[in-house]
C-alpha cells in the first residue's frame, strides 16, 4: 500500500521537469532554421512620439525596404542572426538618424531578448555647427552585450559621435 502511495508523488514531482523539457524545442541554433533577432523601436523629438517618421532598413549597400510603422507611431523588425543591418528613421524637417545593428551572437544561445530601440530626432535648425564628416555616420552602434545579457548600443560610441556631431556628449540616439 506504501508503494502505491508514493508512486502518484513521484509522478507528480517529474511532471513538471518533463513539461519544462517540451518547451525547450532546441539546445543550439544548428538545429533550427528561422533564427532573428526582434526589434521594437520607438521615434521620438524632445523626449515626444512622433508620427509620420520613415524607416528604411539596409543590409550592406542594400536596401531592403520601408519598414512599416503601426498606429501607435512604433516599428518592429526581426533581422536575421550574424549579419549587419543598418536602420535609416527619416521626417521633414529633422536630421536623419541611422542605427547600425549587429546581429551576431554566441552559437550555443539560444534564448534572449528583443531589443528595444529608442531613437531621438534633431530639429534640423539645431545642428548648425556639425563637422560634415561625422554627419553619415550611425548615431548608435548595438551588439550583443554578454555581460548585460542582451543587445545593448555601445555607451562609449554613442558619446564619441555625440561630441563630434554636436559639439558636446549627449547620449541619445
Amino acid at each position: 500500500m506504501k508503494k502505491l502511495m508514493t508512486l502518484p508523488l513521484l509522478v507528480l514531482l517529474t511532471l513538471p521537469a518533463v513539461h519544462a523539457q517540451k518547451r525547450k524545442l532546441v539546445d543550439r541554433r544548428d538545429q533550427a532554421d528561422g533564427w532573428y533577432v526582434p526589434v521594437r523601436g520607438e521615434v521620438l523629438a524632445d523626449g515626444k512620439q512622433v508620427q509620420d517618421y520613415q524607416v528604411e532598413l539596409w543590409k550592406g549597400d542594400e536596401k531592403m525596404g520601408q519598414v512599416a510603422v503601426d498606429k501607435k507611431g512604433g516599428f518592429s523588425l526581426d533581422l536575421d542572426l550574424d549579419q549587419s543591418f543598418l536602420v535609416r528613421v527619416t521626417k521633414d524637417g529633422f536630421e536623419d538618424k541611422l542605427v547600425l545593428i549587429d546581429t551576431s551572437l554566441p552559437s550555443d544561445l539560444v534564448t534572449y531578448p528583443d531589443y528595444v530601440c529608442y531613437v531621438n530626432l534633431i530639429p534640423r535648425g539645431k545642428t548648425a555647427g556639425i563637422d560634415p564628416f561625422y554627419a553619415d555616420f550611425p548615431s548608435a552602434i548595438v551588439r550583443w552585450n554578454a555581460e548585460m545579457g542582451g543587445f545593448y548600443h555601445s555607451e562609449h560610441y554613442l558619446e564619441h559621435i555625440q561630441t563630434k556631431v554636436a559639439g558636446h556628449a549627449q547620449a541619445s540616439f
